[in-house]
């Protein structure tokens, strides 16, 4: 038994809805890198942040290969979004202990920390679009 894969998403084909997730994706992505551009205050803290705008940045490149695979078909563009989502939900789950461990539940951190489970919830619908995608583009995973 592997990964479920749709066949279609939002009541779309999936081609267009591997295209809405992909925009949708990129502008979270955008809105996460551009908020985590801000300096913070503490030297790990900052790691964490500047790691997260990397990691942003390359996942922002990989929804914009997943835009032109709607277009030109590619297994490879595809592909790598799903291994910068992974990367990035891994990276998200880390951060998200460590700002709660670090700052607790009050105020701003609360509100971010509710936008991150968000996030990650909608990561995994995301990633299973892409993947069914990725299935229908002929990419084959070694379940197959």
């Amino acid at each position: 038994m592997g990964l479920p894969t749709f066949s279609s998403c939002c009541c779309l084909e999936l081609k267009w809805g591997a295209l809405i997730v992909a925009i949708v994706d990129l502008i979270f992505c955008g809105g996460a890198a551009g908020h985590a551009s801000i300096i913070r205050t503490g030297d790990i803290l900052n790691i964490l942040w500047f790691l997260a705008v990397a990691l942003h940045i390359a996942h922002i490149v990989a929804c914009i290969l997943v835009i032109v695979s709607v277009f030109v078909p590619k297994k490879e563009f595809p592909c790598i979004y799903l291994i910068t989502a992974l990367i990035r939900f891994i990276f998200d789950i880390i951060l998200l202990i460590f700002i709660i461990i670090e700052f607790g539940f009050k105020g701003d951190t609360l509100i971010t920390a509710i936008i991150l489970i968000i996030y990650l919830v909608l990561t995994v619908y995301f990633w299973l679009v892409i993947y069914s995608w990725y299935r229908k583009l002929g990419g084959h995973t070694p379940a197959d």
